[in-house]
């Protein structure tokens, strides 16, 4: 059975590494995590260089590898999702360990790993370049040395460092070191460890001038906001598994359930009983609950599955890794399909694009992060919930994009709640940029010009621009209701590409610029000046003026993605 479980994990090994380098499109969390940790490397001090709410431990752990990443596409994510992995290969040692500990059979260890790894629920967040991985490498750091030859000076600071790394971990940590007091009473050493992280953290804090970024980020952003979001996502959170069918991550449930009841007599599994339930109890607590908040659980999990393997080892022979074959070769059959990868090359593609479309000194605003290697056009430089929500209310000011109109949107999700916030900032954007994909928003002025009416703009960026009429032009959502183009989703997507030379062109506009009448159809515009179009047809004649190297506009993406 050794080889087969071996055969499994190296199958399993397989589809994680195409996972993590094309199969999982780029989180928003990632993109956030990315440029945390390149503006660290770069020498900006968190909290005081930029707004952020995440404790930032594993900034400055990853910075040398940001520091050496100067590309604005996917491939700088996935560089930190590959440089990540070594620390999940040391995780992955250490929850070994702590099974071998606990005298588990090296077939059962490997056949929970193999469960673990078979499971997308957990998987598809761990391939990502995220503070879980490096807060729960540390947290089971101290787990494993607590377990084995305790150290409590080293395990209060492998705990405190799991903090720094991950906020969410704290009350669990809390847990765990109430749990090895009760166990040995000379675990009290670990105020010590716990002292010497606080006060290194804290001169950092005092001499980089972070702290009022820091009470502002963390304790203000937090509090306020946990005050206002009234959620209550844990039990659709907790059954993801189910609804996605993922049998892998079933099992394991499961099993590490069986295990627990089965082994509760044994103190290690009791320990590790008591931790896993708390982890889970840690996610019910928080103010909304995502699937990645259970990925300590799952790897608490692993020794507690490997336990109840061990004892129905006879009985369930071929079930166990049945179903662990199975969940394997349903993942890589997704590796042979045709648009494997399709949602990272279109996040690439409008990366990339954004890049070039802007300069180095100029702003970019975006929902989450994207434009990489572009200063962010608003303070609070990606728009979680907590941001919308507090901006929504006053108690951050929110962007004037009329005021200081960017270079470039980047449309998402976030983006789109936030218009719905804030209407007069939707209709400035629909009206003074236009999607080159559905997802890039370049400067262009555009609208619908109903019979005999006339509308004017201000040109929010300098360029050479061509100035476009067509009646055509009104059968594309983007002229009636724009907000539903740029949230429409699937094949009906790509459907709605325009190119512009095919448009059948209207004489019925007359243009002028600072009231002056144009005749030219590519003209140079200058930030501020005044465009107006004045249409004597009678019907309504939809009009654009763009960027004059622009020949497609609203190219969508290949597949059902949501940016």
């Amino acid at each position: 059975m050794k080889w087969l479980w071996g055969a499994l994990v190296a199958l399993a090994i397989v589809y994680a590494a195409a996972l993590l380098h094309r199969g999982q499109p780029i989180g928003w969390d990632e993109l956030e995590f990315f440029r945390a940790t390149k503006w660290t490397a770069e020498g900006r001090a968190p909290f005081a260089g930029f707004w952020e709410h995440h404790t930032p431990l594993q900034w400055f752990v990853f910075a040398p590898v940001a520091y050496l990443i100067d590309s604005p596409g996917a491939i700088a994510i996935v560089t930190m999702r590959w440089a990540q992995a070594a620390m999940w290969i040391a995780t992955f040692a250490l929850v070994l360990l702590i099974a071998r500990r606990a005298n588990l059979s090296m077939t059962s260890r490997w056949a929970a790993v193999a469960l673990l790894l078979a499971a997308p629920s957990f998987l598809k967040f761990a391939v990502e370049y995220r503070v879980d991985a490096l807060g729960n490498f540390l947290f089971i750091a101290a787990i494993a040395l607590a377990m084995s030859r305790p150290r409590w000076i080293a395990f209060g600071a492998l705990m405190s460092l799991a903090v720094l790394a991950n906020m969410r971990l704290a009350p669990l940590v809390i847990v765990a070191a109430v749990l090895f007091f009760y166990r040995d009473r000379r675990a009290w050493r670990m105020a010590g460890g716990v002292a010497i992280v606080a006060a290194a953290f804290g001169a950092w804090i005092l001499a980089s001038g972070a702290w009022p970024g820091l009470i502002e980020g963390i304790v203000r952003y937090n509090s306020d906001f946990s005050k206002m979001l009234k959620v209550d996502t844990f039990f659709v959170t907790l059954l993801a598994p189910v609804w996605a069918r993922d049998v892998a991550a079933i099992a394991l449930w499961l099993s590490a359930i069986g295990g627990a009841i089965l082994g509760w007599r044994i103190p290690s599994i009791r320990d590790l009983a008591i931790l896993s339930a708390a982890s889970v109890v840690t996610v019910a607590t928080m103010v909304v609950q995502y699937e990645y908040h259970f990925q300590t659980t799952y790897l608490l999990m692993v020794p507690l599955a490997a336990f109840a393997f061990d004892r129905v080892a006879e009985r369930w022979r071929v079930l166990i890794p049945a179903v662990a074959a199975v969940a394997i070769v349903i993942n890589l059959v997704g590796l042979l399909s045709p648009a494997f990868g399709n949602e990272m090359r279109y996040q690439d593609a409008v990366m990339r694009e954004a890049d070039r479309r802007t300069l180095p000194r100029e702003v970019v605003w975006d929902g989450s992060g994207y434009a990489l290697r572009r200063e962010p056009a608003y303070r609070w430089w990606f728009l979680p919930t907590g941001v919308r929500m507090l901006a929504s209310v006053g108690k951050i000011p929110a962007y004037d994009i009329a005021r200081n109109p960017p270079a470039a949107i980047i449309y998402n999700l976030r983006l789109q709640r936030w218009f719905e916030i804030f209407p007069n900032v939707a209709s400035y954007a629909t009206h003074h940029y236009i999607p080159l994909y559905r997802d890039l928003w370049i400067p262009a002025l555009s609208g619908a010009i109903p019979p005999n009416r006339r509308a004017a703009w201000v040109v929010p960026r300098d360029g050479r621009y061509r100035l476009i009429a067509s009646g055509a032009l009104m059968r594309h959502p983007w002229f009636t209701k724009p907000l539903d183009y740029a949230s429409v989703n699937g094949p009906l997507a790509a459907q709605y590409a325009i190119p512009l030379r095919a448009l059948p062109p209207s004489a019925d506009i007359a243009w002028t610029i600072d009231g002056r009448a144009v005749t030219a159809s590519v003209v140079d515009l200058k930030k501020g000046v005044r465009v107006a179009a004045s249409s004597s047809a009678t019907v309504p004649i939809g009009v654009i003026v763009v960027a004059a190297d622009v020949t497609v506009l609203c190219v969508g993406p290949p597949e059902d993605f949501l940016f």
